[in-house]
């Protein structure tokens, strides 16, 4: 079972100031900074307004509408009731975010008589408890599922099986899948693929030929079919990466400026990695030009690392050099892969090594200070 919760944040807003009933709610930030829109009602919707669009466009198209910043606080206490009634219907719930959850209903279903049963009991529960409501999907498959939550927004309920998925996909665009972007339904389309169809009739060794790793999931996205398991928050699989990025309130050019933000972003993916007990060896950058054009770069370290300096002057290395002086920046990103959940490793890389147990200790002294007093108590002086 997939749940996905209706326009979560704007139908939040919505309930704790009921005024704003039936009017177009756009959640999203200051338009002066770039902001995206994160979710909005469905009265906004009808403008054309939709998640991940720029507010300023948001403001074009839908100029009457109520812009809300957020209730950060409120949404992660909401989503946190909410695990609490999906463990009521299953002992096994992976949370997707903040909106939504996959959850594994094998054999409970028979506990409320069935399917239908459990679903109509939960949405009750979640419509008495939060006054909110979401919509369903259940399938064999947990991408089929998740497809399968967006068919009858909102409130809405919908079984798929396999037969069910060739009938209602197969005619559509192949950005009608979950994952598939502009970008790679530009470079399916070269090829002759423009519908489900299309992408399915295709054998995988050839989707591996034209898209490399990529193209095994492709194979499968076609068919809904995912052999990935639901994990609950204790079971989930070690992660595989750590990675943060942000989008510049302007277009930058000045390569110290480009410096100075990868080194904050390797210090948040170098404190996440310590937060969570994991060490790192392949450091890799993401960078967005002012004409969205995108590229990734990354290098394999010799050692595993958690150190942000070690991240970040790996991280600067791989910035091309035309970025900067003769390309403007809009987006920058550091990811860290090839993760390490040992302590071992750290040990062994302290013997004989002055330098990195000083950087080790600093770093650790560090986010003791920040989990007591804020991020802001303590930074880096400058990225050189």
């Amino acid at each position: 079972m997939h749940v996905d919760m209706d326009a979560f944040f704007a139908a939040f807003e919505i309930r704790n100031l009921p005024v704003l009933k039936g009017k177009p709610v756009i959640i999203g930030g200051d338009p002066r900074f770039r902001s995206v829109v994160t979710t909005c009602s469905y009265e906004a919707r009808r403008f054309g307004v939709h998640s991940g669009m720029p507010v300023a466009e948001a403001k074009r198209l839908c100029p009457e509408g109520i812009y809300i910043s957020g209730t950060l606080g409120g949404y992660v206490y909401t989503s946190a009731l909410l695990q609490k009634i999906f463990r009521e219907f299953s002992p096994v719930v992976e949370p997707f975010s903040v909106d939504e959850a996959f959850l594994d209903i094998t054999g409970c279903h028979r506990i409320f008589g069935n399917v239908e049963n459990l679903v109509s009991q939960m949405k009750k529960m979640i419509r008495e408890k939060i006054s909110l409501t979401c919509s369903v999907g259940i399938a064999p498959y947990k991408i089929m599922a998740k497809m399968a939550s967006s068919e009858n927004k909102p409130d809405g309920l919908t079984i798929m099986d396999r037969a069910d998925f060739r009938r209602i996909f197969s005619p559509r665009p192949v950005s009608s899948l979950w994952g598939i972007g502009e970008a790679t339904e530009k470079m399916m389309n070269k090829r002759g693929i423009r519908t489900v169809a299309d992408l399915a009739a295709w054998r995988e060794k050839k989707l591996r030929a034209f898209f490399g790793k990529n193209g095994e999931w492709y194979y499968c996205l076609s068919r809904g079919k995912d052999e990935s398991k639901v994990y609950s928050y204790e079971d989930r699989p070690e992660e595989k990466s750590m990675s943060h990025e942000t989008t510049l309130g302007d277009d930058i050019y000045r390569i110290d400026k480009i410096y100075a933000t990868l080194l904050w972003l390797a210090d948040k993916v170098s404190r996440r990695l310590r937060q969570d007990d994991f060490m790192g060896k392949t450091v890799g950058v993401k960078i967005r030009s002012s004409d969205f054009k995108t590229i990734t770069r990354e290098r394999t370290l010799a050692r595993p690392t958690d150190q942000a300096r070690v991240i970040y002057q790996t991280a600067r290395k791989l910035v091309p050099r035309e970025y900067g002086p003769g390309i403007k920046v809009r987006l920058l990103g550091v990811r860290v892969s090839r993760l390490e959940k040992t302590q071992a490793e750290r040990q062994l890389s302290l013997i004989d090594d002055r330098t990195g147990e000083k950087l080790s200790l600093t770093s650790m002294a560090v986010d003791r200070l920040r989990e007591r007093y804020g991020d802001r108590i303590i930074k880096y002086a400058g990225a050189e």
